[in-house]
């Protein structure tokens, strides 16, 4: 045992002796690297230790500006809030993510905005009884029953009361002729009676106003102005546009003598009685012209071998058509519908007369109908061409998406048909001095009637037609 203890001392011995002395070896080679590293010796050594020592220096720096960075924020940001909450506003901190979601937020604010806008042209609509894409609620009078413990004599002096309070009622109407009774202390003037009042008038009753400003020679859209004010909204932009249009067309026709060769076989009135009736609500001699040159266009093409000579009279039939039923819309929507009909049959690719058989199915509230017009609309129409067919269909299918629950496409369409006809102006209000010019041609367009007519007829620059 002892003999094995001192072997394994010795080995021990020998063993570290070894491995103290491979250690110091290698620290000595080293410390002699090191010096002569440093003896200057290798200056292209020295250069890269310097450089090195520069980017560590840098490093540190970028890092202590980041933090020092990191403080500020966090103390403006403390600073923020403490403001914030001495005004009494709760502060919300945002994370990045969230500012970078500010423009959505903003297009979906945008977005309710014209959801609104829309919900106020709907009602809008109901209000003048327009078409719109929902069941009809009737309406039932609640009458107030006097409660069980008031007694008759209490229902005598109520009633009395009222009575008292009707009498002293205040009505400025100038054609009642009644005056307020001064004498009566309890009498207070209520300031919406005060208020003008714009009388509003049917599209029908503004013809002659449309007359009397073409022979002025005011522009078409000017004129669209001045009758959608006029008639308050109680037709669409469209309808006042198309209308307009219309009777244009009608002058044009009577300018070029288009009417002439159907008098000579016919009897029909003359071109300036029929304008004349026109203008006073009347518009069944202007219809039978353009009935008497619709049929004769037709007869002929009948006769013709199918070509492009009778697509041709066929295809201008089909606006005479269209301007025939614009007229008859004044006072008549099913005649006005049935006309629309036949331009769409006899030329497919009318894109006017499938936007007024749209209108028209729109007004007798056929929603089936009227929605597949106006996607054919939009289906065949090109929107630099035809934008007022497009703005109208865009306008009326917003309501149905509405009523649907499509919100995003019905602000969609609302938006881009609110564009156009606010591009156009015509739904801008007229000024004081505009409002004041239309009281006095509206005094004297009877007076001057006649001769506006006689006018606008002998005018040879009124013959182009709008779809030539």
């Amino acid at each position: 045992m002892v003999p094995c203890k001192i072997m394994l001392e010795r080995i021990i011995t020998i063993t570290s002796s070894d491995y103290f002395s491979i250690i110091a070896h290698d620290i000595n080679s080293v410390l002699d690297f090191l010096a002569s590293y440093w003896d200057g010796t290798n200056t292209l050594r020295m250069a890269s230790i310097v450089l090195m020592l520069i980017a560590v220096a840098l490093f540190l720096l970028l890092i202590i500006s980041l933090y020092v960075k990191s403080i500020i924020a966090f103390f403006k940001s403390e600073s923020k809030k403490a403001d914030t909450e001495e005004d009494g506003f709760e502060y919300t901190e945002y994370t990045d993510e969230e500012e970078n979601n500010e423009e959505e937020i903003a297009e979906q604010n945008e977005e309710r905005e014209l959801e609104r806008e829309l919900a106020n042209e709907l009602n809008l609509s109901k209000e003048n009884n327009s078409f719109v894409f929902e069941d009809k609620a009737e309406k039932t009078e609640i009458k107030e029953l006097p409660q069980e413990n008031e007694s008759p004599k209490e229902e005598k002096s109520a009633e009395k009361e009222n009575k008292e309070t009707k009498n002293n009622m205040i009505d400025l109407d100038w054609k009642k002729g009644k005056k307020i009774d001064l004498a009566d202390d309890n009498a207070k003037l209520d300031p919406a009676l005060l208020k003008y009042q714009q009388t509003k008038k049917s599209l029908n009753d503004l013809v002659a106003l449309i007359i009397d400003m073409i022979g002025r020679g005011v522009d078409e859209l000017k004129i669209a102005q001045t009758i959608m004010f006029r008639n308050q909204g109680e037709n669409s932009e469209d309808d006042i546009l198309q209308t307009i249009t219309a009777i244009k067309d009608f002058i044009a026709l009577a300018v070029s003598g288009k009417f002439k060769k159907a008098k000579q076989t016919k009897q029909l009135p003359d071109e300036d009685e029929a304008l004349y009736h026109l203008a006073m609500g009347d518009a069944s001699l202007a219809l039978a012209l353009m009935e008497a040159v619709m049929d004769e266009n037709i007869e002929t093409a009948s006769t013709m071998p199918v070509g492009e000579r009778r697509d041709k009279i066929f295809m201008e039939t089909s606006y005479y058509s269209s301007t025939f039923g614009s007229i008859a819309a004044l006072s008549d929507v099913s005649l006005a519908t049935g006309s629309f009909e036949l331009a769409v049959e006899l030329a497919p690719q009318n894109l006017i007369a499938w936007g007024r058989l749209a209108d028209m199915y729109h007004i007798l509230e056929n929603n089936q109908k009227a929605i597949w017009a106006y996607n054919k609309v939009l289906d065949m129409a090109d929107e630099e061409l035809s934008p007022q067919l497009v703005a109208n269909a865009r306008k009326i299918l917003s309501q149905y998406y509405y009523a649907q629950g499509n919100s995003l496409q019905a602000a969609k369409f609302f938006t881009l048909s609110k564009q156009y006809y606010d591009s156009i102006g015509i739904n801008r209000r007229l000024d004081k001095k505009e409002i004041e010019i239309i009281e006095l041609i509206e005094s004297r367009q009877k007076e001057d009637l006649e001769g506006t007519i006689a006018k606008i007829l002998a005018n040879y620059d009124a013959r182009q037609l709008s779809f030539a």
